[in-house]
């Protein structure tokens, strides 16, 4: 794989032999041609893994998450110009173990990146990102193009799921069951995806119902629906531990719902 010295993008999804790659060519000195070369000084230190413009974030200590604080330490040397070459590659590995917070942290990098910098999400499940987060990267893995449609599917399915149960927060107990038993038939990778689209569906509907407030005053209605969504971030929370310390997705499932009944 290489790419044209001019058409880097700031931010990739990938799987991790395809992000050392990446990273190669981001650092790469070979500018009036395809990167990575594998011949200069910086192709051959990043082939040794010690290019001091390539950086890492992992899992610390076997830890189950990357934490926030992790990617607001990642924020600090952003913004640090490179040592030796003209770009900096961060390589965040396993990016779907980040929690909600990391992945807002993260997305608040994204959204205003130096010129400097890019980003190399390493994940097997994109789904368990924050759709924010995917829409400012671009995705290079193993048949990408076999599987995109049927990945498109399953996020609009998610997607629906999640406008639904949010929906369903409001006291309509039938929707609610119904989609407790929708959310318990999605397997490990879809409920991890199913739980980050509902945290931010949810803090977007809290935004609004703030601004709602502040248009027409807090009337009864919008008052209710406020409580609601603020009890269910706070359960999507607990349910992300949850998920992050492998219990069963049918009892996640339970206590995501149960809560509302």
């Amino acid at each position: 794989m290489s790419f044209d010295s001019e058409r880097l993008s700031h931010a990739y999804t990938a799987d991790d032999s395809t992000a050392d790659t990446i990273a190669m060519a981001v650092v790469c000195d070979a500018r009036n041609a395809k990167r990575p070369c594998g011949g200069c000084v910086h192709c051959n230190k990043s082939s040794r893994r010690i290019h001091p413009d390539i950086t890492e974030i992992t899992r610390l200590d076997n830890k189950l998450i990357i934490s926030v604080d992790q990617i607001r330490e990642l924020k600090k040397d952003v913004y640090i110009v490179p040592n030796e070459a003209a770009q900096k590659a961060y390589i965040v590995r396993d990016a779907d173990s980040m929690n909600v917070n990391a992945q807002n942290a993260f997305l608040q990098i994204l959204e205003e990146p130096p010129a400097h910098a890019v980003f190399i999400l390493c994940t097997n499940n994109p789904l368990a990102l924050l759709p924010t987060i995917r829409s400012r990267c671009v995705e290079l893995r193993a048949q990408r193009a076999a599987a995109s449609h049927e990945d498109s599917a399953a996020i609009d399915e998610l997607e629906e799921l999640v406008v639904d149960y949010i929906d369903a927060l409001a006291g309509d107990n039938v929707k609610m069951m119904q989609c407790m038993f929708r959310i318990d038939k999605l397997d490990r990778q879809a409920f991890g995806g199913f739980i980050s689209l509902a945290n931010e569906h949810i803090v977007l509907s809290l935004r609004e119902s703030i601004v709602s407030g502040m248009d027409s005053g807090i009337d009864s209605g919008i008052q209710k629906k406020r409580e609601a969504l603020i009890m269910a971030s706070e359960i999507i929370s607990k349910a992300e531990e949850m998920h992050t310390l492998n219990v069963s997705t049918g009892h996640i499932s339970g206590l995501l719902c149960a809560s509302f009944i």
